[in-house]
């Protein structure tokens, strides 16, 4: 494979696909090559001084392509470079959209970005509402998956029976002292063991920058491209592992749990409500990762309202309409929106160790007094605070049974 040094560069990894679709994408001025790896039949001229051509050898799939390109020209590779295959859209339906100028501003800056969104129409099941990753409305889902028995797991948990027959396999031919073939597959080339949890970019088709390529040694790539034809010369069991591990190899990221996990990629508090307004209560859940519009399909009630708080923008987000059944963390009474989000702020700022009793009751009192009603009785029982208060609203003064506050009001009758 030649070697080419260009600021922005595509390798498409070909067997017999169509090609059609390339006069598309390189009417976008920003791309300065198109490499075309070819291991099939061969391609008519594609009238561009952008496109190289090299017939290569059918074997390895994609995951020969990369590496070989890799090694080839580790020394001078350019600065971004996109790995495609040759039909991209079963696993990227928006992946024209995707290498447009505008949208690439989006990822561009980072080492790496998956581009892809499933692997087909079946699998993996119920992505249909994680937007999480989108990148300007267009779909892609970062996965993760156990480095151990490599299942996904987070928010696309499911058990993939074939892929758990190829782990089995590899696992019966992986030496002491390591535990799975993805473990062995990392140690032996040099590239630091992971933790539990690993990123995967499903089907290998992916942005990255050189710096994160040059997080490896180049006899890490040489390594990784002997195993790979080890025992099949089309890569055999060991081409699966390595489409799991791509996103790892370039950016070394790695989860000893999804709590850890969570921490990332979240960007809501742990804590959310429900607020039932035809009954009055306020329902608090604390695990808001796992019921979200963004991640599951909500069911709807008009009495109903989801709350959850953006730690970006220091925003509450009100989803009107909706609910989620959960095991609720506490059961509390609440008359309007803004008790609720008082009632949320409490528990999110007692979780962060931000805990302080006096402004927390007197925000939650605050909010009471504005209520008009002249008699108001409140038990409150938080169980992460195992909090218990009872108190009462009358006429111009609040007495709070446990002295904390005493609270007058110039309210005229």
């Amino acid at each position: 494979m030649g070697r080419y040094n260009c600021e922005n560069t595509i390798i498409i990894s070909r067997y017999n696909e169509d090609l059609e679709w390339i006069y598309v994408l390189l009417k976008e001025t920003w791309i300065n090559k198109c490499i075309i790896v070819n291991k099939g039949d061969d391609l008519p001229d594609l009238h561009s001084d952008k496109i190289q051509i090299i017939k290569s050898e059918n074997i390895g799939r994609e995951g020969e392509t990369y590496l070989s390109y890799i090694i080839n020209n580790y020394e001078q590779l350019p600065d971004n470079i996109w790995f495609v295959q040759g039909n991209p859209f079963d696993h990227s339906p928006d992946f024209l959209n995707l290498m447009s100028e505008n949208v690439i501003q989006n990822y561009i800056q980072k080492n790496f970005q998956c581009l892809t969104w499933r692997y087909n129409e079946m699998i993996p099941p119920n992505i249909e509402f994680d937007h999480r990753f989108f990148i300007d409305g267009n779909r892609v889902i970062q996965y993760y998956i156990d480095s151990r028995n490599q299942q996904t797991v987070e928010q696309h948990e499911f058990f993939d029976y074939m892929h758990s027959l190829k782990v089995k396999e590899l696992k019966d031919i992986t030496p002491m002292p390591y535990g799975n073939y993805l473990h062995y597959m990392c140690g032996v080339s040099g590239i630091p063991i992971p933790k539990n949890i690993i990123p995967y970019c499903w089907s290998s088709i992916f942005f990255v920058k050189k710096e994160a390529i040059h997080l490896n040694k180049k006899n890490s790539y040489i390594k990784l491209k002997e195993i790979l034809l080890s025992s099949d010369i089309q890569g055999g069991s060991q081409g699966f592992v390595l489409e799991r591990l791509w996103n790892y190899i370039l950016t070394h990221n790695s989860y000893d749990s999804l709590e850890e996990l969570k921490t990332v990629n979240w960007k809501y508090s742990n804590f959310c409500g429900l607020w039932n307004k035809s009954n009055n209560l306020m329902l608090l859940c604390s695990k808001s990762h796992l019921i979200h519009p963004s991640v599951k399909p909500p069911k709807y009630n008009s009495n109903m309202l989801m709350i959850y708080y953006n730690n970006i923008t220091r925003k509450y987000e009100v989803k009107d309409g909706i609910y989620y059944d959960f095991d609720a963390t506490s059961i509390i009474p609440c008359l309007n929106l803004q008790t609720a989000k008082t009632l949320l702020s409490f528990n999110i700022d007692f979780q962060s160790n931000l805990f302080d009793p006096i402004s927390s009751f007197g925000n939650i009192l605050n909010t009471f007094l504005k209520q008009p009603t002249r008699h108001v009785r409140f038990n409150i029982s938080a169980s992460p605070t195992a909090v218990s208060a009872t108190r009462r609203c009358e006429n111009d003064k609040l007495l709070d049974k446990i002295g904390a506050l005493a609270l007058k009001s110039d309210r005229s009758s």
